[in-house]
């Protein structure tokens, strides 16, 4: 018998490709992917003495959604542990013991919440985002494409964004960070500042679509022990055109290097 389901669109039978439910409809394939991916939502956490860091994926997510889970362990580096089978990117710069692991994967709809084993870190930062339309086909273990480090500053450059979906996460090893100011042309997404008057790494996340160009820094209430600066790039399907940001006076300066239609 021929099993494959049919339906009448007004004057034949066609065939109907299964449906699958994907957490706010049914859908029958994945959305088709956009050069820039949308922000959807964020979850975040701040661990004291615990062996894991369980955070919860946001809310809204849609089966096919981009997750892009972050961690800044204040000594060691994390482990992921839930969802199995994603190869995090861990990176141990050589300031103050600080880490940072990323891991991105195209939300499947049957894990609900990342965890990371500290590994015994005093203190740990954590955020979950989510971004809709990226290229499922073109997921990468190696989403961090650039990293910056500094020592005893308050200003932390932004590097140039590169192409597709742009997201940059600064984290800062302080005592005294309470207060924080990303430049004009990026979206500031969440963070995580550790409290004041202790030693902790604080994480702060903003995106813009990527132009080939810096937008600025981030601004400190106060200078950081140590810094870094973080690029994450969302992978999208290139519609072969410029992109202009709006704020962005180095790369796209309107009628001088950008036609407006």
């Amino acid at each position: 018998m021929d099993q494959h389901p049919k339906v009448w669109n007004g004057s034949a039978w066609v065939e109907q490709a299964p449906l699958y439910w994907d957490g706010q409809g049914w859908m029958s394939a994945a959305p088709a992917a956009r050069e820039f991916a949308a922000f959807v939502g964020s979850s975040k956490g701040n661990y004291k003495a615990s062996q894991y860091a369980p955070l919860p994926v946001p809310s809204g997510t849609r089966v096919n959604d981009f997750v892009v889970s972050l961690c800044a362990n204040q000594s060691g580096l994390a482990k992921l542990v839930a969802p199995t089978g994603h190869l995090p990117q861990i990176i141990s710069p050589a300031t103050h013991g600080m880490s940072f692991a990323v891991a991105c994967w195209p939300y499947t709809g049957r894990d609900e919440c990342v965890v990371w084993d500290l590994v015994g870190s005093p203190q740990a930062a954590c955020i979950n985002l989510t971004y809709r339309g990226g290229d499922v086909t073109n997921q990468s273990v190696t989403p961090v494409s650039d990293m910056q480090l500094y020592q005893g500053v308050d200003k932390v450059p932004l590097m140039p964004s590169q192409d597709f979906t742009s997201v940059f996460v600064a984290l800062a090893a302080s005592r005294q960070v309470s207060s924080y100011s990303w430049p004009e042309g990026v979206l500031p997404r969440d963070a995580v500042v550790g409290r004041f008057g202790e030693y902790e790494v604080s994480a702060f996340v903003a995106d813009t679509p990527g132009a080939g160009a810096s937008l600025g820094a981030l601004q400190l209430n106060t200078p950081a022990e140590a810094t870094a600066m973080y690029l994450v790039t969302i992978p999208g399907k290139s519609d072969g055109r410029p992109t202009w940001i709006l704020g962005d006076a180095e790369a796209s300066v309107l009628g001088a290097t950008t036609y407006l239609q």
